[in-house]
């Protein structure tokens, strides 16, 4: 049994009737972003949330045709692209987020993910796959890379939290140093495997070079986080001067931001509002 993040209860197995409440909400949540106008919407089927925790057998203990084999765990993942689908067709761009491994002994691992893609790229419900690691739930680290801010959560967190972090944080986060393109080795095993399904890079990119490697290895799009939330105008830039590298440090100090709003802790303004550093 896990805690429960949001009560601080321990959880209990979803229903079946709640599995297809959940779907049906994934659908309205879609039907919704188009009515708003949106370009494209992203399913998150990673970082062991709700539905990528079906994907794992660390997690995963059902007896019921959502546990067992990897087909089973991952039917959840695309019943709910089969339904968003149904539900707003073509006129939005449907992509989901994907974990390929999250470093916990026995949850999701690169086979697996390998196998969930192949399933959801023959089902055809998705325009693109965004490929991520690592989870929400232990080992976080292992989805950014880098620098581990412990002081920096505990200075954000109630008690006895603010203590459990400072004692026990780095064996629950972890430490992963940081490299560019830290997903690519991983990632890249997915393209030569997926024939309808276009793939998203993500992970340590920050300048032209970088982007020109994933084009290269076969990618369709490339995703930035961290580096455009220092500088909100960085593609701009790159696109002007080729030789221009991005500012973060992936120092992570903007984690423990998201508790208020999130932002590069050097140059929190120009995150904000767009305007030059």
């Amino acid at each position: 049994r896990f805690l429960s993040p949001s009560q601080f209860t321990f959880s209990r197995a979803i229903t079946v009737p709640e599995i297809q409440q959940v779907i049906r909400k994934f659908a309205d949540s879609a039907e919704l972003a188009v009515e708003a106008g949106f370009d494209a919407i992203e399913l998150h089927f990673g970082h062991l949330y709700l539905v990528s925790s079906f994907m794992s057998p660390w997690i995963n203990k059902r007896k019921d045709e959502y546990g067992g084999s990897i087909e089973n765990r991952s039917r959840f993942a695309r019943e709910i692209a089969e339904a968003v689908k149904e539900r707003v067709g073509d006129s939005i761009a449907i992509t989901a987020k994907l974990s390929m491994s999250d470093d916990i002994k026995g949850s999701i691992w690169l086979d697996e993910s390998l196998r969930t893609a192949q399933l959801l790229d023959a089902d055809g419900h998705l325009d693109a796959l965004v490929l991520t690691q690592g989870s929400s739930v232990f080992h976080q680290m292992y989805l950014f890379t880098g620098d581990t801010p412990i002081d920096g959560f505990a200075s954000v967190m109630p008690q006895p939290f603010k203590t459990g972090i400072k004692v026990v944080g780095k064996q629950v986060l972890g430490e992963y140093p940081y490299k560019d393109l830290y997903m690519l080795e991983s990632a890249r095993q997915f393209v030569p495997s997926l024939r309808n399904t276009q793939l998203v890079l993500l992970g340590g990119i920050n300048n032209y070079e970088h982007m020109q490697t994933g084009l290269d290895e076969g990618f369709d799009f490339l995703a930035m986080g961290r580096a455009v939330l220092r500088e909100p105008d960085l593609v701009a830039r790159i696109e002007r001067d080729r030789s221009v590298d991005g500012r973060c440090i992936h120092c992570n100090k903007c984690m423990f931001t998201v508790y208020s709003k999130t932002h590069c802790v050097f140059a929190p303004e120009y995150a904000m509002s767009g305007t030059s550093a």
